[in-house]
């Protein structure tokens, strides 16, 4: 599992004025929090040095060695990370520190790999889970789990059930849930003309102005 190192700086300042502070100076608040703090401990983390932590091949499961100023190394992972809904930059980031003994639960990201064999008769292939939930201990975090569809066949699906997953991985979705199927192709309708458009808005002009003519009446 991989591991970065970023640096934090406690805070004491909060609320929403402190917060717009903090990110005009390139800095984002966050809450730290885990069996190793007590309560909870207000930090903040420079916004470039964030951006690297979060694009890793292990994206929001990387495991973090959080160097805060004034407290002591804590190894944490992303709990919460809250964007601006426009903008996409990070406003706010909640911190879980770890404990390497103790198991965890996390999402993982499903990877489809292969061609699945029912595409050379029309199969068209749904990917419908993109995600498990893993139980396992920090340091066992795969980047991704990755599904076979080569064998699959119209009509056929592969379901948690059929995953197998490392020793140390257990997997908590329900073992009927479909992962990834391949479904026969739904019959095309061809698209409508600007002509037949305008002639469906007209048609529906016309009995909005009847209904409308009823009424008067």
């Amino acid at each position: 599992m991989e591991q970065i190192n970023l640096s934090a700086q406690q805070r004491q300042e909060k609320g929403k004025n402190a917060a717009r502070r903090l990110r005009a100076a390139g800095k984002v608040p966050g809450i730290l929090y885990g069996q190793g703090v007590k309560g909870a401990l207000s930090v903040t983390v420079d916004t470039k040095e964030l951006d690297k932590a979060l694009h890793t091949h292990a994206g929001g499961n990387v495991l973090v060695n959080l160097d805060v100023t004034g407290d002591k190394l804590h190894t944490v992972m992303f709990k919460e990370v809250l964007r601006h809904p426009l903008k996409g930059t990070v406003e706010h980031i909640d911190l879980l520190e770890v404990q390497m003994d103790h198991k965890i639960v996390v999402d993982v990201p499903v990877h489809i790999v292969g061609k699945a064999a029912g595409l050379a008769f029309g199969g068209i292939v749904q990917h419908e889970t993109r995600t498990l939930r893993i139980e396992c201990l920090p340091a066992d975090i795969p980047d991704s789990i990755e599904v076979d569809i080569t064998p699959l066949a119209v009509g056929h699906s592969v379901h948690v059930r059929d995953i197998g997953l490392k020793e140390g991985l257990k997997a908590l979705d329900e073992a009927e849930l479909t992962v990834v199927s391949v479904v026969a192709p739904t019959a095309e309708v061809a698209p409508k003309t600007a002509e037949e458009v305008q002639a469906e808005l007209a048609k529906s002009f016309e009995e909005k102005e009847k209904e409308g003519a009823k009424k008067e009446e």
